[in-house]
């Protein structure tokens, strides 16, 4: 009996040893368990929270700053150029004279214009408006349907020049000094005012017309006038000016050279010149009368050089 007790005392202390390492290591397993469950919890905690705060704290999207467009009319409010719903401005945007004083820059241009009367090469290029009627026949009836935009570009040799005119009744009977009278433009150029700057036209002040003609029987025509050391204008044939127009839907696109010899000019970038740019009228049909003159500068007076605008090479 005895023997018997200590084979089962013994067999009992065999197996307590083992039963308690196997609790021992249950728990320690249980513990890294835990360990990692509560690390991956506290990771996943925190990238939450600085989610949360990096969301709070970001700002809004940056807006770039507005694109102003210098002597651009009608924005009266530069933001709202931020308006989603405001169409973007197309490159052929019409740029009216940059001031009351009409100032206008003309840079070199990257093309030879096609002399055709076909101004779409011209798209780029900004324009400037012949927008202020500076003068009306007596009897006038008040009718003023004419618009004129103006582009330029120049080289070494020649000034070049577009105009698209927008005219509902197109009158023009006269050639040579008297386009004048009927649908026409013209530029007033005072191609030195450094010399002599002042109220009356010199023999370096110059106005070309333009005509487009009447397109049927009379065609496109230029004619150059000149100022006179008596502060008058007399006619002065002999210019290379070259032309081209044609008729468009309610008026008509022209085209023209003027090589700078024919202004006694030297091109520089920088140069400054006096400059009006003029559309002429006529609505009455057979007729030959200027009745109103649309001009790119308010202050415009036919000879008086310091009511005019400039143009600047650039």
């Amino acid at each position: 009996m005895n023997s018997e007790q200590d084979n089962w005392d013994k067999e009992w202390a065999s197996l307590e040893p083992g039963q308690q390492r196997s609790r021992s290591w249950g728990c320690w397993l249980g513990l890294v368990l835990l360990f990692f469950i509560l690390l991956a919890a506290c990771v996943v905690g925190g990238y939450l929270v600085r989610e949360r705060l990096d969301f709070a704290l970001q700002p809004g999207p940056i807006l770039a700053p507005p694109t102003v467009v210098s002597g651009a009319e009608n924005i009266t409010d530069a933001a709202n150029l931020l308006t989603p719903e405001l169409p973007a401005l197309a490159p052929t945007v019409t740029l009216a004279a940059t001031d009351l004083n009409g100032n206008v820059d003309v840079r070199q241009l990257p093309f030879i214009p096609l002399l055709d009367g076909d101004l779409q090469e011209w798209n780029e290029i900004p324009s400037y408006e012949s927008e202020y009627r500076v003068f009306n026949v007596a009897g006038w009836d008040g009718t003023d349907d004419v618009t004129a935009q103006w582009r330029f570009g120049w080289d070494a040799t020649n000034l070049y020049v577009s105009v698209v005119v927008e005219d509902d009744s197109h009158v023009q009977t006269q050639s040579g000094n008297q386009i004048f009278k009927g649908d026409s433009v013209s530029l007033q150029i005072d191609s030195d005012r450094d010399a002599d700057f002042g109220p009356g036209l010199s023999p370096d002040d110059f106005q070309i017309n333009l005509s487009p003609g009447d397109f049927a029987g009379i065609p496109p025509s230029v004619f150059r006038f000149r100022g006179t050391s008596g502060g008058g204008a007399s006619d002065a044939p002999g210019h290379h000016v070259i032309i081209a127009a044609q008729q468009a839907g309610q008026g008509y696109m022209l085209e023209a050279v003027i090589p700078w010899q024919d202004l006694d000019i030297s091109p520089t970038p920088g140069l400054v010149l006096g400059l009006a740019l003029n559309a002429n009228d006529n609505d009455t049909p057979g007729t030959a009368v200027q009745e109103v003159m649309k001009s790119h500068v308010a202050t415009r007076a036919f000879q008086d050089p310091t009511s005019w605008g400039t143009l600047t090479l650039r």
